[in-house]
């Protein structure tokens, strides 16, 4: 439990200046926790990463995590990030061809995915916090109040599992409970830290909505995790495992809000 803590504590210290200082800083800092995303999503997969395979998917992951108001700086703005993601898709498959013995279709289809759902979802939260910290610490006060709610409720009150052969701890009773308190805390939150943004309309359905989606985003990586037979997506964070096992309900949770938000418009 102390090793827990002191690494919690240890990765805000590190984390928080970035959140701070926002624009670019983030996006690099988020860059990095991406890219050691996927490495644990392919270290999970036995996929060989550190080579032309892991190359080819990390630019990938990039073109589709980094905002196009970033890479203009390096890239022309005429051209379309989301090239660069689908040329590295033909090139995996095509590698699929000279390297058959040691990397295959199916290999190749997990990074693919794998590269487009932790890029998308960490891209959309690059955005957020881009709009503003408020606008930020609203879409991880949800998370984490849901955690926390979830938790305490499935612990005193769970007695109908939600999925028993992904997730055997989590309970119908525990996702309710983490919903309702996410929808409290947050409001509460919004209610001394105000985010004004013309979009975030019906703010309790989105809360909740939020908070649904980051708890599908944990189930998701419980069921890769079990069909890999692995506890942990990494040891990066001693205690709490690797960046996938911290960010799984984020990235599920960023894209909702980024979907809602455009629907708002």
């Amino acid at each position: 439990m102390k090793v827990r803590v002191r690494s919690a504590w240890l990765g805000l210290a590190i984390f928080l200046p970035f959140i701070m200082l926002g624009q670019g800083y983030f996006a690099f800092a988020i860059a990095v926790i991406g890219l050691v995303s996927l490495y644990e999503l392919a270290r999970m997969a036995q996929i060989q990463y550190l080579s032309l395979i892991g190359v080819i998917s990390s630019i990938a992951l990039l073109s589709m995590l980094l905002p196009q108001y970033y890479t203009k700086v390096l890239l022309s703005h005429r051209l379309d990030t989301s090239l660069f993601f689908y040329l590295c898709c033909l090139l995996l498959l095509v590698l699929t061809v000279f390297k058959h013995r040691t990397f295959n279709f199916t290999q190749a289809a997990i990074l693919i995915l794998g590269a487009l759902y932790i890029g998308s979802g960490f891209r959309y939260l690059i955005i957020i916090r881009d709009m503003g910290l408020a606008t930020l610490a609203f879409v991880f006060v949800v998370i984490w109040s849901t955690d926390i709610g979830a938790y305490l409720v499935g612990r005193k009150f769970g007695k109908h599992l939600l999925a028993p052969e992904i997730s055997p701890k989590k309970t119908v009773e525990g996702m309710v409970g983490g919903t309702a308190t996410s929808l409290l805390v947050s409001l509460l939150f919004l209610w001394i830290f105000p985010v004004n943004h013309s979009q975030m309309q019906y703010i309790p359905i989105l809360i909740i909505l939020i908070s649904i989606f980051g708890q599908l985003g944990d189930l998701v990586e419980s069921a890769y995790k079990r069909h890999y037979n692995v506890k942990d997506s990494g040891k990066i964070l001693p205690g709490h495992g690797g960046f996938l096992d911290r960010f799984d309900s984020t990235l599920f949770a960023s894209i909702l809000m980024m979907v809602w938000m455009n629907l708002m418009h």
